[in-house]
Order: C-alpha cells, then sequence, then structure tokens
C-alpha cells in the first residue's frame, strides 16, 4: 500500500511539472532570476520555458531586478558597498564583493556599471588602460579592452567629453565610446562601438548641431535608451543623440526645473529627470515618440518633501547644506542623494518614498571630498544568464 501510494504522488507530479501552463506558474514563484537558471539545469524543456521571451516579461513584473549595492568612487579610489540582503541573495553578494575587491584593488576606479558588469580604469607602465569585470559571473575573466581611439583633429574644435559605457543588455559586445567636441555653440560626435575587430573608425562624426546656450558644463550621459543616448549640456537642455541616425538633437527642460541638481534616468519609453530642489524631490518623464523627439513634452510624474526624513536619517550631525543628487537607477525607481555637509550618502525609494543612509563618509578617511564622490548601483543581473545544455 505504502509502495502504492508513493506510485499515485509520483503519477501526479508527473502530471503537473508535465503541464507546460502549471510549470510556467511554477517557475514564476520562484522569486530570483538565478532560481531560474537552477531550474533551467533540469532539463532542455524547462530551459525553453523559464527562457522564454514573453514568460521572463511576466517575472520581470512580478520580480523586478533587485539592487544588491554601489559603487562608490572617490578622486584616486573606489569600493563595493553592499546592502544587508536576505539569504537567498548572499551568495551573489560575496561573488560580487570577492570580485571586486580584487579588482578595485588593482584598478582604483570604476567608469560605468551596467547590469553586473563594470568598467574600470586602471595605469600600467604603457598607460591607462580599461578592463570589463563581470563580478555577478561566475568563470567569467576579465577582459582588458583594447586602447581608446586617439583624438582626430577637429580644426577649431575644443575637446568636450568623452564616455565610455555598456550596452542596454550589459554584454561585452556593442560597448560604445562618445567623444563631443564644440565650437562656439556648435557641438559634434563622434561614436565608436566596440567590435570583434576592435573600436574601428567612429559611427558618427562631424554631425553638428547649435546650442540654445554656453556650455556650462556636462552631466552623466545616459545610457542608450532605444538606440538614443543623452546628457544634460547647461541650465535648461539636454542633449541627445540619436545613434542609428547619426542625428543629434535638443530636449529643453521643464520649466519646474531650475539650476543644474538633477539627474537623468534610462526608461522603458523615454527619460526620466529627477530634480533636487532643497529638500523637495520631482520626478519628469519625457517620451520619445519616433523621430520626432520633442513631440511628447515633460510630463510631472511625481513631488515629494524628504525634509522629515533626512533629519532622522542623519540625526545628531544634522547640520546645514543641501542634498546633491549623485545618482538614479533606471525607471527613476530609486536615488542617491549625498549630503556634503555631514558626509551622508542617503538612498531614496522614489515609488514608496522611503529615506535611509547607507554609507557614512567619515569611515571614508577622504573627509575633504565629501562633495566629490561619484555612485554607481549595482543590479541583478537581467535577463538571466542561461545554460547551454547538451543532448
Amino acid at each position: 500500500m505504502e509502495g502504492h501510494g508513493r506510485t499515485l504522488a509520483a503519477a501526479s507530479v508527473a502530471a503537473v511539472i508535465g503541464n507546460g501552463d502549471l510549470l510556467r506558474e511554477i517557475l514564476l514563484r520562484l522569486g530570483f532570476p538565478h532560481y531560474l537558471v537552477r531550474a533551467a539545469l533540469v532539463s532542455k524543456r524547462w530551459l525553453l520555458h523559464a527562457s522564454d521571451p514573453a514568460f521572463l516579461r511576466r517575472f520581470r513584473e512580478r520580480h523586478p531586478p533587485r539592487l544588491l549595492g554601489f559603487y562608490i568612487g572617490y578622486v584616486g579610489r573606489s569600493q563595493l558597498v553592499l546592502f544587508p540582503l536576505q539569504p537567498e541573495l548572499a551568495a551573489i553578494s560575496s561573488r560580487a564583493a570577492s570580485s571586486c575587491d580584487n579588482a578595485l584593488a588593482r584598478r582604483r576606479q570604476y567608469i560605468h556599471c551596467r547590469n553586473g558588469r563594470l568598467i574600470s580604469i586602471f595605469l600600467d607602465d604603457t598607460g591607462w588602460k580599461y578592463a570589463l569585470v563581470s563580478p555577478l559571473l561566475a568563470g567569467d575573466s576579465e577582459l582588458v579592452l583594447p586602447p581608446i581611439p586617439t583624438l582626430l583633429p577637429h580644426n577649431d574644435h575644443a575637446h568636450l567629453n568623452w564616455w565610455i559605457y555598456l550596452p542596454e543588455d550589459g554584454g561585452r559586445d556593442g560597448i560604445t565610446f562618445v567623444r563631443l567636441w564644440r565650437a562656439g555653440r556648435k557641438v559634434s560626435a563622434e561614436v565608436y562601438v566596440l567590435g570583434s575587430g576592435g573600436w574601428g573608425v567612429p559611427s558618427t562624426a562631424a554631425t553638428e548641431i547649435e546650442l540654445p546656450c554656453p556650455v556650462t558644463g556636462l552631466k552623466h550621459m545616459v545610457c542608450p535608451v532605444h538606440g538614443k543616448i543623452f546628457t544634460a549640456i547647461g541650465v535648461g537642455y539636454t542633449l541627445g543623440l540619436d545613434l542609428a541616425a547619426a542625428r543629434l538633437f535638443i530636449l529643453e527642460h521643464p520649466h519646474g526645473v531650475v539650476g543644474s541638481n538633477f539627474m537623468l534616468s534610462h526608461a522603458d519609453s523615454g527619460i526620466y529627470l529627477v530634480n533636487v530642489q532643497g529638500f523637495q524631490v520631482s520626478i519628469w518623464l519625457h517620451k520619445l515618440r519616433g523621430d520626432d523627439y520633442g513631440a511628447g513634452g515633460w510630463l510631472l510624474v511625481d513631488t515629494f518633501c524628504v525634509h522629515e526624513a533626512w533629519k532622522n536619517a542623519v540625526g545628531e550631525r544634522r547640520v546645514g547644506g543641501s542634498l546633491d543628487i549623485i545618482a538614479v537607477g533606471d525607471n527613476a525607481e530609486f536615488a542617491f542623494l549625498n549630503h556634503a555637509a555631514s558626509g551622508a550618502v542617503l538612498y531614496v525609494d522614489l515609488r514608496t518614498r522611503v529615506v535611509q543612509k547607507v554609507y557614512d563618509q567619515r569611515d571614508s578617511g577622504h573627509l575633504h571630498w565629501y562633495g566629490h564622490i561619484r555612485i554607481s548601483p549595482l543590479m541583478m543581473i537581467w535577463p538571466p544568464v542561461f545554460p547551454t545544455l547538451n543532448g
């Protein structure tokens, strides 16, 4: 009788697991992307269900990629700060910490982090070099990138700035290097994409646009959003570059945004602008509609005050000064604020409005650099990197 019961139970399990709809519902409740990877090791059939694009869209809606921690960079130094996480993510965090401790100890500074990978910069006997590190992928070796393309002559153009960043999926293929030039109020761009044969020739050169105002400084470059990249060029304007069309364009900031205390964020349908004035946080969305980049205009999504939460976070060290925005997550999910007067770094969940202190710069030993730090979030990899099954 006991053996018969076990047989019936096994048959019931097989019937459930053999049903594709039920199997997908079970996989949907796993909670974390790395559990999907483990499930995909069971069989090719499970791999097929777990890696199906439609299923992955449902999984992401229910279980968005988690923020594991952040890189914080000072002049000549970087470190990884991990958030307290539940046990299910402890192994991932430990792997990232071990990998990054080694890389940052030798590399000193990071340039860009996206989807679990990190571009770092280091100095050797031949000069500055760039390397791609994958702290969340076991067995993925460090890759030293080919030398950055040399500056091309641009007559009376002054070199304005440059960026190197990972593609939208955070992978190895498609790392992009952008260099901007300026001549008065005209800006031109050079874009190089890294391939198997190196950087190649610039895909966009001498593409010029006249700016509506003098360039007073460049904010960070937003990684590709549907093939477009963005950088704020001064008070009131953002410069966009359509990579496919080799076209530069201008977005005027919303009237409610004053000054330069803001950052841009990747959005599924365009870009977000997160602005901080005093203790007031405002979130704006600009949707991109085909080639008519300015048609949608800016929509105020949310605005709220963090003053009380700031007082609670800083506590007895509360002094004067202001809050500076230093990082923002994709889809404006969160932001990092720097209170330079006290050295406190605050994390703000822009969806729930929860504020917490996540770093104290007094502990870093860099007391003179409170106002000169960079932060890049470390997110879980999405989509998961699935195995290749033989047989």
